[in-house]
């Protein structure tokens, strides 16, 4: 990755996803696969499969974040 890249996607009416490693990388986590897939087991890090492809659904664990900030 060239540089930092920040992350600015309008959510609110439409989904996103990323793969477990996309996401891990942009939340300087990419060492730590492990412990994401666990945090996917127990609920805390939304995600949705599509076939064998498990994605992080970045639009629910915001609008979960917000929900918790209420």
């Amino acid at each position: 990755m060239k540089g930092k890249e920040t992350f600015s996607v309008e959510l609110s009416e439409h989904s996103y996803y990323l793969t477990l490693e996309r996401f891990a990388e942009l939340i300087g986590m990419a060492d730590q696969l492990p412990l994401l897939e666990n945090w996917i087991d127990a609920g805390a890090l939304p995600m949705r499969q599509f076939g064998e492809q498990r994605l992080v659904d970045l639009r629910a664990l915001l609008e979960r974040q917000e929900r918790s900030e209420e």
